[in-house]
């Protein structure tokens, strides 16, 4: 007997397994069972569907049973035939489909119709489940933003994340169970998170107003949550408001994000802190579009000549087609838009031209803003944790550098002599410290390479410098004292 003929087909051998088991049971049907447990057993396929799947599955893995029975009936007893490709259980199969990465989902739709079929299903749902949506309030330097004191307020709330919660379905868990699968409403619900909420009462002026809604923060962030709920047109043709991410993907949410050019249902309402989408218009669009990008990166990976780099040239090329696809040729302010993007700055190395557009502004924001948003979700969890400790000791130690400094500069001033400069070095402040992003995630591989070293000889000297400080401080104390500051303590002496 040959290799390949001792297995059965697939949906043969499920086909048997499924008669032992009815027969065992006495239950073909899950009429019987309770309705909280019918409604997760039942998603709306029949034996009729599980047979087709398995069969579609079968087909597409390359096995020729006929040019395999003539090869059998052709070759010894000592030379076995041996399929030309191993044949794996469909359930295998559909296990393997739920990891592959999404920039190569819709590639693998099209192997077969149950590929497609589970891909449009289950493995999309899993994809929604895995998927949040990112609101952009703006850069630090914008008219909201500008006037706040501090970077850790712009980054307590310059992002809002909201995750996924549930799909209307529109129809009550009786006829759910009926036969509808859990992925068949239209709409998803997204939650966004309470911190931001919590972050932005404080930030926003509505805590020294004593408010507990949105509406009550200052007047000045009523344009940017206009922007945020979509209900107001943006400054700048493409400008970053939404996003979406899903596993090591960060696109725009649609191209552009506003409420009259959008492809698909959105609903924003930050009342209620849901957002409502259409969820597969929008997966299936984010899906091509991360796949378009792919492909592009692969056809200029070769390329010698790139503007900015290899991956951001590719993304911007990418935003400025779907832009330019958006808008239509039949109105003057399209084409006068798509006039603006033609004259941005060209990509691939070509030579740049002498104007100076509005809109690069808008690009450079949001190409900043999604290759930092790409890089974070490319990171694991432990590569964020330690990048995230490194920052918060490299803070530390530039607090400490700071006050050490302070210390001294007051120290000196005691022991200056005029017209003469003391010239004594003290552990010197990290070179360019006010200029190294907050966040680590921007930081570069030779910073991020330079702040180790300096964190790692801090940690070393760090018990050195707190008595150095303690001594200074001490030294300021008595040298601060007036000339006569003890002649009132009645002593005889």
């Amino acid at each position: 007997m040959s290799q390949a003929g001792a297995y059965l087909p697939l949906s043969a051998s499920i086909s048997s397994r499924a008669a032992a088991t009815s027969a065992a049971t006495g239950s073909p049907s899950i009429d019987s069972l309770p309705l909280y447990l019918r409604r997760h057993v039942n998603l709306g396929f029949d034996n009729d569907d599980v047979t087709a799947l398995l069969s579609s599955i079968d087909s597409s893995q390359a096995r020729n049973a006929s040019s395999q029975r003539t090869t059998t009936t052709s070759t010894t007893a000592t030379s076995p035939a041996i399929p030309a490709l191993a044949q794996l259980p469909a359930e295998l199969l559909l296990q393997i489909v739920e990891h592959v990465p999404v920039d190569y989902l819709l590639d693998w739709r099209l192997v077969c119709r149950g590929f497609r079929d589970a891909i449009d299903g289950q493995v999309l749902y899993h994809c929604l489940r895995r998927t949040r949506l990112l609101g952009y309030m703006g850069s630090r330097h914008s008219r909201a933003m500008e006037p706040l004191d501090d970077d850790e307020d712009y980054a307590a709330i310059h992002l809002l994340e909201a995750r996924f919660e549930r799909i209307e379905t529109g129809a009550s868990d009786d006829h759910q169970a009926a036969g509808k699968p859990i992925w068949s409403g239209s709409h998803a619900v997204f939650r966004v998170d309470d911190e931001w909420y919590r972050q932005f009462h404080r930030v926003g002026g509505a805590q020294d107003r004593q408010g507990d809604t949105i509406d009550d923060a200052d007047a000045r962030w009523s344009r940017t949550l206009d922007r945020l709920e979509l209900r107001r047109p943006e400054e700048g043709f493409g400008t970053l408001r939404w996003c979406i991410r899903l596993d090591h993907a960060v696109l725009d949410l649609d191209f552009p994000a506003e409420a009259d050019r959008l492809h698909f249902d959105v609903r924003v309402d930050l009342a209620t802190r849901c957002v409502r989408v259409a969820w597969k218009d929008m997966l299936v669009r984010f899906l091509k579009t991360e796949r378009a990008l792919r492909l592009m990166l692969d056809e200029k990976r070769t390329h010698t000549r790139f503007t900015f780099n290899h991956v951001e040239d590719c993304l911007r090329s990418l935003r400025r087609t779907r832009l330019a696809a958006s808008l239509s040729p039949y109105s003057k302010v399209d084409r006068h838009i798509r006039w603006s993007l033609r004259l941005l700055h060209p990509l691939f190395g070509c030579p740049p031209n002498e104007h100076t557009m509005t809109l690069e502004n808008v690009e450079n924001d949001a190409i900043h803003m999604l290759l930092l948003l790409r890089r974070a979700a490319s990171l694991s969890t432990a590569q964020l944790a330690y990048l995230h400790a490194l920052a918060k000791d490299y803070r530390h130690m530039e607090q400490q550098l700071r006050r050490l400094d302070d210390v001294y500069a007051e120290f000196k001033s005691y022991l200056s002599v005029p017209g003469f400069q003391m010239n004594i070095l003290l552990p010197a402040m990290v070179t360019n410290a006010g200029h190294v992003p907050r966040d680590p995630v921007a930081w570069t591989d030779e910073l991020r390479e330079k702040i180790e070293v300096q964190v790692q000889r801090w940690r070393g000297q760090r018990e050195a410098l707190e008595q150095v400080g303690e001594i200074l401080e001490a030294s300021n104390e008595a040298m601060g004292l007036p000339d006569d500051g003890f002649d009132e303590l009645g002593s005889e002496f």
